[in-house]
Formats: C-alpha cells, sequence, structure tokens
C-alpha cells in the first residue's frame, strides 16, 4: 500500500478528480461554454488513470545513475543575478498592472512595445512589427474570431 501511495499516484488522482469534475460541471452547459473544459478535460482525465493504471501496476522503471540535482548557475555573480531577477519580475509586475489599468487587448502589445524598446533595446522596425503583430493577434483572434469578452481595464471604466 505504501508503495501505491507515492506522490505520482497522489498527483494522478487529483489530475483525475479535477478533470471529472469539470467533465460533469461542463454536461449541461451550452456548446461554446462547454467546450473549453471538455477540450482540457478530456486528456486530463485519459492521462491521469493512465498514470493511475501504471502506479498500480508498479511499472516504475528502473533508473540508471544518479538523480539530477537542481543547481543554480554558478557563473553569474549574486549581484547580477539579484539585479536580473528583480528586473523580470518587475515587467511581470507590470504587465499585471497594465492588465488592470488599461484592459488585457491593449496591455500586451503596449507591454511588448515597452519591453522591446526598454528592455530588450531593439530596432524600431523590430519593435514595431511585433508590436502591430501582438495587436493584430488580440484583434483578429480573440475579438473578432473568438469572440472573447475581456474586462476594460479600470482607467476606461472609470470614464464610461
Amino acid at each position: 500500500m505504501k508503495r501505491l501511495l507515492n506522490s505520482r499516484f497522489l498527483l494522478a488522482l487529483a489530475g483525475a478528480l479535477i478533470a471529472g469534475y469539470a467533465l460533469y460541471a461542463s454536461l449541461y452547459w451550452p456548446f461554446r461554454t462547454a467546450l473549453f473544459p471538455r477540450v482540457v478535460g478530456v486528456p486530463l482525465m485519459t492521462l491521469s488513470l493512465l498514470e493511475l493504471l501504471l502506479c498500480a501496476a508498479g511499472a516504475e522503471l528502473e533508473r540508471e545513475g544518479h538523480a539530477v540535482d537542481f543547481e543554480l548557475t554558478t557563473d553569474i555573480e549574486p549581484g547580477v543575478a539579484r539585479r536580473r531577477t528583480i528586473a523580470i519580475f518587475s515587467w511581470t509586475f507590470g504587465f499585471f498592472l497594465l492588465i488592470l489599468l488599461v484592459g488585457f487587448p491593449l496591455a500586451v502589445p503596449l507591454f511588448v512595445f515597452l519591453y522591446l524598446k526598454l528592455a530588450g533595446g531593439e530596432a524600431w522596425l523590430l519593435t514595431l512589427l511585433l508590436t502591430l503583430l501582438s495587436w493584430l493577434t488580440m484583434e483578429g483572434l480573440f475579438n473578432r474570431l473568438l469572440h472573447l469578452p475581456f474586462s476594460q481595464g479600470w482607467i476606461f471604466s472609470l470614464w464610461g
């Protein structure tokens, strides 16, 4: 029994339960509403059940060699690594703040432009082309093709 209740088995059980609930909850939803939980839930349920069977059957493969330990790089000075970590977390926090302030469809191209220009130091042509591509993706794919509603953002909510 101890061999059965390992972390792989428990993770697969949790995945199967979550997928089962998502599939059950979406049974009586309209087709478009239920599409995402079903598209994600069916493969998750299938793979989780397969993992449960492999764990229950004891199909653990013999591993050769030693386990690989996680090791941070030693080539970079700690001060440089700290500054880089703070910078990427700041950009991530800034992106979330942009989403709250102006909404997702405007935040993505604005963030792409700012990141490429300020952090990446890219040329104007590449920056503008990738910004245009991100805007076309947000507008064309998510707004016009999929008709996904995004919130306006706090700034636009205050105006109207």
